[in-house]
């Protein structure tokens, strides 16, 4: 309402995990820029400028599905996942600096090893194969997004800094990575445990990694 009345642009994250009658709404508004407010007898009109941004992921069914109607009513443009792990490693490790900063968390230079873990782990569980192309695995129902891997390292980087001695380790993003793969408490668990057991447990300098993830799995 205050982007309609500013003439600015608003933003709707996960669309497709907010209810079904606030989807509908938005036709209202894509359509006629017009938001009606029963509760105060009254409805804004939207001024020049306005316009509206929303964000879901393709992966992730989420709640409710977007009707055609509002579907229609957005131009869709698909941001591929980052091609490559190194890219991908760069945009988590640049945004986890960012976002530290802006959490007044120590710089973690240390941490380098641990981002890119976790990102190995998001891309061979989002791929159903390891990145040598050599052993395929089981992928998990959850979305293993950039984003995750971002607030995975993030909520580590939190944990190192306030319990911990400042340097990022693999027993601060193991809670967090097992958060991201287990949205399933069944289905999720097993693949999660297969993955453990097959490849991470045989894989050259992860034994730590590998016993931080055990103790948090249970």
């Amino acid at each position: 309402m205050r982007a309609m009345a500013d003439g600015m642009t608003a933003r709707v994250e996960e669309l497709t995990r907010i209810p079904a009658d606030v989807q509908d709404t938005l036709i209202t508004i894509l359509s006629e820029k017009t938001l009606p407010i029963p509760e105060l007898g009254q409805e804004q009109q939207a001024v020049r400028g306005f316009n509206l941004i929303a964000t879901a992921n393709d992966r992730d069914r989420g709640v409710n599905d977007l009707s055609s109607a509002l579907r229609r009513r957005f131009n869709t443009v698909v941001l591929p996942l980052p091609e490559t792990a190194e890219a991908e490693v760069d945009i988590v490790a640049r945004r986890v600096g960012q976002m530290g900063r802006s959490l007044d968390l120590p710089a973690a230079p240390d941490g380098f090893d641990e981002i890119r873990r976790v990102v190995t782990v998001f891309r061979e569980l989002r791929d159903g194969i390891t990145t040598d192309g050599r052993t395929k695995v089981k992928s998990p129902s959850g979305t293993l997004s950039t984003a995750e891997a971002i607030s995975v390292v993030t909520g580590g980087l939190a944990l190192a800094a306030h319990f911990g001695d400042g340097v990022l380790r693999s027993g601060d993003v193991a809670a967090g990575i097992l958060g991201a793969v287990v949205r399933d408490p069944v289905a999720d668990r097993v693949v999660w445990q297969e993955y453990l057991e097959t490849v991470v447990r045989e894989r050259d300098g992860w034994k730590d990694f590998y016993r931080a993830c055990r103790e948090v799995s249970g």
